[in-house]
């Protein structure tokens, strides 16, 4: 499945996909024709030998290369790739692997194959090389020019090139978004081989997953943090008592609770505020705009709640314009549900700090005549 998927990831512009477990361990169609065809070896014993000159991984997948070249749909198959986990040296694995460098010839490795097969022996495997040596030498010499030997890399290197050819963003979660895309490659795979259908995946398909896992996650990175994730210092809570939205709060004779909530909020808010203007969650101008909309939300409150309680006392008043802006209300962000009260509620104490807003209606900002 790793292979299939760095293979859709890296696959050049077109109407790709890739099969798994069908004509070979991972086959790449290009307009409906395949183009490349992998044996996958893999071992974690040291001693295993994966493409041993006599062994059967190499000679028959050979006869299947051969065979399927000698259809019609082989006449598009440009690449024919043995990938292993771990480099066993071996004679003919070598020259293949040489070749790639121009340290030899295709009737180089054309000669090597016909001299291991003319050590004949009674073993089973003797049946698969005789059968791949009865083609001729322009035959076997037209596929051998087509087969490469590929090495695993390091899982590291291998996930962020697969990562890069997918054209992941940077900020995203790499390891996340590939262990997903396994996940979901290999579910959409045994379903349609329980369908009866070859496991074709289009290199389109990964792409819409991609951008699908990376919103869910660019979601979860923007969404502030639960309340009881950020963590403030008691001493610093201490500290803002002497703050100007404190003393808002003291014109009207807030209660005792409601200056604990807007200290807890002013600074939850203020953190929180900062961790996504770091990671570029938010748009700037989002901040700007959404200091406006409360801004107006709480004006057009202040004017109802003088008008339908006047006469009463100006602590009256401001306790419930205070109660109307921050117990309850949850102000979106960039468009998205902010479910956090101290979202809101601490973005207004922010603004109360900057004398954009208050509570006690008779109070007049520096400057201004009186709203």
């Amino acid at each position: 499945m790793e292979r299939a998927l760095y293979h859709l990831a890296h696959a050049a512009a077109g109407d790709v996909a890739v099969a798994v477990e069908h004509v070979d361990d991972v086959a790449v169609f290009r307009d409906g024709k395949i183009v490349l065809l992998e044996q996958d070896k893999s071992t974690t014993r040291s001693e295993a030998r994966l493409l041993g000159d006599r062994t059967r991984a190499i000679w028959r997948t050979l006869q299947i290369w051969l065979r399927h070249a000698e259809t019609a749909d082989g006449a598009h198959c440009q690449r024919y790739l043995f990938f292993v986990n771990r480099w066993v040296p071996s004679p003919i694995a070598q020259l293949i692997k040489e070749r790639s460098c121009g340290n030899t010839t295709v009737a180089e490795i054309v000669e090597a194959f016909r001299r291991t097969g003319s050590k004949r022996t009674t073993a089973k495997i003797q049946i698969l090389i005789d059968d791949v040596l009865s083609r001729s030498d322009a035959s076997l010499a037209t596929l051998i020019s087509k087969v490469e030997l590929v090495e695993a890399t390091d899982l590291a290197i291998d996930r962020k090139s697969i990562a890069n050819g997918l054209g992941l963003n940077p900020r995203a979660d790499a390891t996340d978004i590939l262990d997903s895309l396994f996940g979901w490659l290999t579910n959409r795979v045994r379903f349609e081989w329980s369908e009866g259908r070859p496991g074709l995946i289009t290199r389109d398909e990964v792409l819409v997953q991609s951008h699908v896992l990376q919103a869910k996650q660019a979601k979860s990175r923007f969404l502030p943090r639960a309340a009881g994730e950020i963590h403030v210092d008691e001493e610093l809570r201490r500290g803002q008592l002497s703050r100007n939205f404190v003393e808002h709060l003291a014109r009207i004779e807030a209660e005792n609770d409601d200056i604990v909530q807007a200290v807890d909020h002013f600074l939850k808010f203020n953190i929180e505020k900062h961790r996504l203007v770091r990671a570029g969650d938010v748009p700037d101008v989002e901040w700007s705009h959404r200091s406006s909309r409360l801004q107006e939300r709480w004006a057009g409150l202040m004017r109802r709640r003088r008008r339908e309680l006047r006469g009463q006392r100006n602590c009256d008043i401001g306790q419930t314009v205070l109660a109307d802006v921050t117990y309850d209300h949850r102000e979106t962000l960039d468009g998205h549900p902010c479910e956090e009260l101290y979202m809101t509620s601490g973005h207004y104490h922010r603004l109360a700090e900057e004398d954009e807003v208050w509570w006690d209606p008779t109070f007049q900002k520096a400057g201004e005549n009186e709203g």
